[in-house]
């Protein structure tokens, strides 16, 4: 079955490209023949066309196709593109709800989605069967790395758990030792199930692997308090996070009045530098405005005279949240520059993303490349759960699923279980006497209940099969 996507920028061109790597037929749609040009190398069906082009979804193959995702850079299009798309659909195959066609679309301003100053719950009327706004993953994931700086790659898994991805320096005590015996030299630490070495694209560990300098090690954290043990093991070090950080965010947008949130819910106290005055008043008037923590300035992010009356060189975190990538970069490492042993920033260029981490002085986060991943996740929610890649193990992947009585794996240990679906356990939820989840260590359990969820790490290439298992 095929996937069409409208809009060839580039999210909708990385989610293309995620799902040719599973082998799906995927069919790009977007009128600008520039964007089209640049996905000549993604091996998709091109259609130079609109969303709302009827000849243009016949052309792309609606009446094959099982998903469309509405990835255009206009939220209201998108919405109005699925309730299109189920009627051209509709039209083609009989089936009036469209019920085969799984629709999905992509809004970049939250605000949309709010219950009495938006439009939600935008489901109930848009024929969207998913709507994904990933703005509180994006803050979500650069406050997980602003925790840890010296960890190279930090993302979530399930509510509470994170992947962390680090480089092993040398010094490391962890070099010499087997992947599956680094709880003797460090009790506590978190396991590690996959690694990658300079050449390779990554692979799933089997604990007998022997760590060596320059590898890349991928480790399953149960907290952020483990983060510490992390940077140790790997031979890096990060100044403890202190409880009254004092925090300094550029930019007003809508990730940087989320971040100023986030701070201030933790009890932190927190500046927002905003040169555009309507943005500054605006966040002064909005629910986070209010809190008496919050001081807003309305100012030139780059003014010199401006950060030295601020003291930004006392500040234990600075954001820079505007949009423009270019200024974002000059604005963190500036701020690194002057002491601030906590920097990071977003960015919409993954590109630019890539060249940051390599330079490795500041925390970026892609905007794109966490909404690409919150997409595929709708899109493989056949298994309901969560999907994550790990740019830095490019072959490796993370879902979940819940364990039914239906699964060959019910009743049987993790090793046992692992050889059944051809990936690792990584983690288990189990709901305890009073109802509440508790999160598991794989190594601690007997066997996989019914009820679980199990966390997996697999190659990208089984993806197919571990699905059609956890369908089962």
């Amino acid at each position: 079955m095929r996937v069409i996507i409208a809009g060839a920028g580039e999210v909708g061109r990385g989610v293309a490209a995620a799902l040719r790597q599973e082998r799906r037929s995927v069919a790009l749609i977007d009128p600008n023949p520039t964007a089209i040009n640049e996905s000549q190398s993604l091996d998709c069906l091109l259609v130079t066309g609109s969303a709302l082009s009827r000849d243009s979804l016949l052309r792309a193959g609606i009446s094959d196709a099982e998903i469309i995702v509405l990835a255009t850079n206009n939220d209201e299009t998108n919405l109005l593109g699925c309730a299109f798309a189920k009627r051209v659909f509709s039209e083609q195959v009989g089936d009036r709800a469209a019920l085969g066609l799984t629709t999905i679309a992509k809004i970049k301003d939250p605000a949309i989605l709010d219950y009495s100053r938006g439009a939600g719950p935008l489901e109930s009327w848009s024929r969207a069967d998913h709507i994904v706004c990933a703005s509180d993953e994006i803050v979500q994931q650069l406050a997980a790395g602003l925790l840890a700086p010296s960890i190279d790659e930090i993302l979530p898994l399930g509510d509470t758990s994170w992947i962390a991805v680090a480089e092993v320096m040398p010094g490391s005590p962890l070099i010499g030792s087997k992947t599956g015996y680094v709880g003797e030299i460090f009790v506590g630490i978190p396991s590690i199930y996959a690694l990658r070495v300079e050449g390779e694209k990554g692979r799933l560990t089997t604990g007998s692997e022997i760590i060596q300098e320059g590898q890349i090690l991928v480790f399953v954290s149960r907290s952020t308090d483990q983060f510490p043990q992390i940077t140790r093991a790997v031979g890096r070090k990060d100044d403890e996070f202190p409880s009254n950080a004092q925090v300094a965010i550029f930019g007003a947008s809508q990730f940087g009045s989320k971040l100023a949130n986030h701070y201030l819910s933790e009890g932190l106290n927190v500046v927002v530098i905003e040169p555009d005055l309507d943005a500054a008043n605006e966040l002064v008037g909005s629910p986070v405005g209010n809190s008496k923590r919050l001081d807003v300035i309305h100012g030139d992010p780059q003014d010199e005279e401006l950060l030295r009356e601020l003291g930004i060189d006392h500040y234990d975190i600075a954001v820079a949240a505007l949009d423009d990538d270019n200024m974002n970069i000059a604005i963190s490492m500036r701020a690194k520059d002057k002491g601030v042993p906590r920097t990071g920033l977003l960015l919409k260029d993954r590109a630019l993303v890539e060249a940051v981490h390599r330079i490795g002085l500041t925390r970026p986060v892609s905007r794109r490349l966490v909404t690409v991943t919150s997409i595929l996740k709708s899109i493989h929610m056949n298994v309901p759960g969560t999907y994550q890649v790990i740019p830095p193990i490019p072959a490796i992947i993370s879902i979940s699923g819940e364990v039914n009585s239906e699964h060959s794996f019910a009743g049987k240990s993790v090793k046992d279980t692992e050889k059944r679906l051809g990936a690792r356990v990584v983690m288990v939820e189990r709901l305890d006497e009073t109802g509440s989840t508790t999160v598991l260590n794989p190594h601690t359990i007997d066997s996989i209940e019914v009820g679980d969820r199990i966390y997996l790490f697999l190659a990208r290439d089984d993806l197919k099969k571990v699905e059609k298992a956890l369908e089962n």
